[in-house]
């Protein structure tokens, strides 16, 4: 599972956060890989930020906003893409909540350093889709930091498939 946290709409946003999480979608919980990175927003000058998203992160709570705001521990979003690439191509699947969202903005930042994609087109998969196939999954609140929001996702994806007896993905 990958969610981002960024700064922006676009397939060009400014990413402030990336977080995956390895895990079997018929079994509860999630394996030990993870990864979670908070990014430098100066390591992505070409990348937008947009006002209107500036101004929503200004309404969450100030966690929220420390956590993706903080200059503390940032790193390249080049590398950040470099770490990542091994988890994602050893992967099955990659999930993701809309992957016209998290996705388009990953495989935009991997294009703009002339990097190949580590998946193939037709590994990804979208988790909101899944959700909405049991309209009486129980909400919980997204707590916008990438790492719990993947592990959320998750949670959610273990739960539809359960309640709907899947069993085999292919």
């Amino acid at each position: 599972m990958i969610d981002i946290e960024t700064i922006g709409t676009g397939p060009n946003a400014c990413i402030m956060t990336i977080a995956m999480q390895t895990f079997d979608p018929f079994t509860d919980g999630w394996h030990d890989r993870d990864y979670y990175a908070r990014i430098d927003p100066e390591s992505q000058p070409d990348r937008d930020i947009e006002e209107s998203t500036l101004a929503w992160w200004a309404t969450q709570d100030t966690a929220v906003q420390e956590e993706a705001f903080s200059e503390e521990g940032r790193i390249s979003l080049k590398q950040a893409l470099e770490e990542m690439y091994p988890i994602i191509w050893n992967s099955n699947f990659i999930w993701a909540n809309g992957p016209t969202f998290d996705m388009n903005i990953i495989e935009h930042a991997y294009k703009s350093y002339d990097m190949q994609l580590p998946w193939k087109f037709y590994k990804v998969r979208d988790a909101r889709t899944v959700y909405s196939l049991w309209p009486g999954l129980p909400k919980q609140p997204v707590s916008h930091h990438a790492l719990d929001d993947c592990r959320q996702q998750i949670i959610k994806l273990q739960q539809t498939f359960r309640h709907l007896g899947v069993t085999e993905i292919r």
